[in-house]
């Protein structure tokens, strides 16, 4: 990179986005129903998820602490085997009843960390993070979660060896904050 471009680079730094530690998810599943190839040539698993939460960290707005009762993920593994693209559907409700859909696409790198455990293996272990990186986004019509709707998230996500049949997700979330400036 030329001078130019190095100037660029540390005169702009302001107005990139920023990720602000925001939410912790964590959920699990213990079964998988294999659809096989689709037309991409991806083969597409559904995956239902068991419980979990969603809770907000310290210092985010709104605070919230939220069940996830349902969802799945339509998980596809890409013809070459090397990622799978995660597709989440999930509804999730405080203790006064009020639910949200939270909605998350992302991608993980499959390899001898992460396939033993996406796949059952009885001996594979929790993964750190690092494999997985994800979108997510909130909807509800619900006046106290409404900031949520008008929020970026991007996620940290990884895979827990948990007792029995159970494989773990957790996801540590950030919102996404513009930058500022003129350049």
């Amino acid at each position: 990179m030329g001078s130019l471009g190095k100037k660029a680079a540390v005169t702009a730094v302001d107005s990139f986005p920023t990720a602000v530690p925001a939410l912790r998810l964590k959920t699990g599943f213990n079964q998988k129903f294999i659809c096989g190839d689709i037309a991409s040539g991806a083969t597409l698993v559904a995956v239902p998820l068991i419980g979990g939460t969603l809770e907000s960290v310290e210092g985010f707005e709104p605070k919230v602490k939220f069940d996830i009762s349902n969802g799945t993920d339509w998980f596809r593994i890409d013809p070459d085997k090397t990622h799978g693209r995660m597709s989440v559907k999930a509804l999730a409700t405080d203790e006064k009843g009020l639910s949200v859909c939270i909605v998350v696409d992302g991608i993980i790198t499959l390899n001898e960390t992460t396939m033993p455990l996406v796949f059952g293996i009885p001996e594979a272990q929790t993964s750190p993070f690092g494999f997985g990186i994800e979108s997510l986004r909130i909807e509800t019509g619900h006046e106290e979660y409404k900031p949520l709707e008008s929020m970026v998230f991007a996620a940290s996500q990884r895979f827990l060896k948990e007792d029995g049949d159970m494989i773990g997700v957790e996801a540590r979330i950030s919102q996404i904050v513009p930058g500022s400036g003129m350049e």
